[in-house]
């Protein structure tokens, strides 16, 4: 009797184990590829998100690093509001800010090698959300990429490519004093109902003669989800002046 219950329990146990698991999508490149586009499209339609941005740029023998936290709500809107937390960090300067941009007003609180400023300045909304959008511009053209390769689990796929330098600008962040950029390697992750995890990207600059590289990290969150971003309030408010860059 003893016997018959411990084969029936352990029929019982494998089977459960047999109904847990979940079968792999078998995509196709090109299917992994429309996949991949489709949560991009999402994402640059998106009215609300956060992300966490992280890079690091070396050219010569100075590396600055910068980690940066993003929370946007009513994207495309007058009434956009966001906040950004910055981290940078080089050889000879460390800085601290946190960015709240409403009522078309950007609010930037910065302690910069241990001075701290208050400055507040008047910039359009759609200028301010694209500087945060910047990271990931566009979708990526099956034809602009070389050596893809993809990999799927349970639960989300990362599609891995080399890019073409006459493309990168246009769809991924590239500083300003960068003079120019080589191919890049750049890695999308995303879960199989197109929602947008994660960005890799990596390419070589030159820039005032000197070559290096630029690699940044992101990790989107709550697209299109309820988002709470505290407003400033009036006595807060009054304690930023006017950037002398904007009076001017």
């Amino acid at each position: 009797m003893k016997k018959t219950l411990l084969l029936l329990l352990a029929f019982l146990f494998a089977g459960s184990l047999t109904a847990c698991e979940r079968t792999l999508p078998d995509y196709t490149a090109d299917e992994a590829f429309d996949l991949m586009n489709e949560a991009i499209s999402r994402w640059l339609s998106a009215e609300s998100f956060t992300l966490d941005y992280a890079s690091t740029y070396v050219a010569g023998s100075v590396e600055t690093t910068e980690s940066m936290t993003v929370r946007l709500k009513h994207g495309g809107a007058d009434d956009l509001i966001a906040y950004v937390a910055t981290t940078i960090e080089e050889p000879d300067r460390w800085q601290n800010s946190e960015t709240q941009y409403e009522d078309g007003r950007v609010y930037v609180a910065r302690n910069e090698n241990g001075t701290v400023t208050r400055t507040w300045s008047t910039t359009p909304r759609a200028e301010f959300e694209s500087l945060y959008r910047s990271f990931l511009k566009d979708e990526i053209n099956e034809a602009d990429t070389r050596a893809d390769s993809f990999v799927v689990d349970a639960d989300q796929c990362t599609v891995q490519f080399e890019f073409d330098a006459t493309m990168i600008e246009s769809t991924f962040h590239v500083p300003a004093d960068i003079d120019s950029v080589r191919f890049a390697t750049v890695a999308v992750t995303f879960t199989h109902d197109a929602d947008l995890l994660a960005l890799e990207v990596s390419y070589g600059t030159t820039a005032d003669d000197v070559d290096g590289t630029v690699s940044y990290t992101v990790a989107f969150d709550k697209i299109d989800r309820y988002l709470v971003i505290a407003r400033l309030s009036a006595s807060e408010k009054a304690a930023y002046t006017e950037s002398a860059d904007a009076a001017e």
